[in-house]
């Protein structure tokens, strides 16, 4: 892997904060899907698949760094994309799609009510009866094997910083990459507040999710105090207030750090919200993690 990514300091309304710029590890496999994808990609291996198998919506990070990684790696990939209305209208596809087709991803479009149901689908089920050997990553690459992935990421933090955070700040999708992070801050033996920010409106079953994933780790290990904040999701999955793309776009004027319309600009949003009201203080040492996506579109 290549070297560790900065962590910089930053000054917002008088607080000392350290962004983790993983921004900056990849163009294409980019943040946290770096780290999801390590362990799922060497297990594939184990297992001499040809094919992974992945699911996604028309902007989803995870479907384009998947067929990316997987032509690198020597698989063949497919991609179940949410939404049939895509299928024969080529022209209406995202850059994010058009990047998938170009990276060898074969795209395979099914109804939402399919969507929901992921491999236990028909459209999916007949996928997988006609491959030998496929290997299939959850939606956004969130499994165990994610979590182990993400949680040896916090831990390299831990050695960068040296010092503890008070609170750890990161967005929220399907859950994995906070439950990594809560798992990394665990073994780091930090004390702080583990703060995952939702993306999506509704979200609330992912909590149970999370729990899910915690509980198959050691009883010995103590995880640190954690929360996922419902009040910055914008109205929902890619929808942002005004409020968040002026911040954005303030944002990254001040600091020259972009940030992507789906994840970090809320992320980032609800920490500077959360000042301002006085929930973090000056007297507080905040990290937030900067998980790329930037591909999808800079705010």
């Amino acid at each position: 892997m290549a070297d560790a990514t900065p962590i910089q300091t930053i000054n917002m309304h008088g607080v000392q904060v350290w962004v983790k710029r993983e921004d900056l590890n990849h163009p294409i496999v980019q943040g946290n899907k770096l780290h999801k994808l390590k362990h799922n990609l060497s297990a594939a291996g184990r297992q001499q698949a040809k094919t992974l198998i992945t699911f996604g919506g028309a902007y989803s990070n995870h479907l384009v760094a998947t067929a990316y990684a997987a032509q690198k790696s020597g698989f063949k990939s497919i991609g179940i994309v949410r939404g049939d209305e895509l299928k024969n209208a080529e022209d209406q596809w995202s850059d994010t799609l058009q990047q998938c087709r170009q990276f060898g991803m074969q795209l395979e479009f099914v109804s939402r009510a399919d969507y929901r149901l992921k491999q236990l689908s028909k459209p999916v089920q007949d996928i997988l009866s006609r491959l030998d050997s496929a290997f299939v990553i959850p939606e956004g690459g969130s499994n165990a094997a994610a979590i182990e992935g993400v949680a040896e990421w916090v831990v390299a933090m831990g050695k960068q910083l040296k010092t503890e955070p008070s609170h750890v700040f990161c967005p929220v999708g399907t859950g994995g990459t906070l439950a990594g992070v809560i798992v990394g801050c665990a073994f780091n033996q930090w004390r702080c507040q583990v703060i995952g920010i939702s993306v999506l409106k509704g979200l609330q079953g992912v909590k149970g999710d999370i729990n899910q994933w915690l509980s198959e780790f050691n009883q010995d290990v103590k995880f640190p105090n954690w929360q996922i904040n419902h009040a910055f999701h914008g109205g929902g999955y890619a929808k942002l207030t005004p409020e968040m793309v002026t911040f954005g776009q303030q944002f990254n004027a001040s600091h020259n750090i972009p940030l992507d319309k789906i994840y970090n600009v809320k992320s980032f949003y609800a920490l500077d919200t959360l000042m301002q009201q006085g929930v973090i203080t000056a007297d507080d040492r905040p990290l937030i993690i900067h998980t790329g996506g930037l591909q999808g579109g800079v705010i």
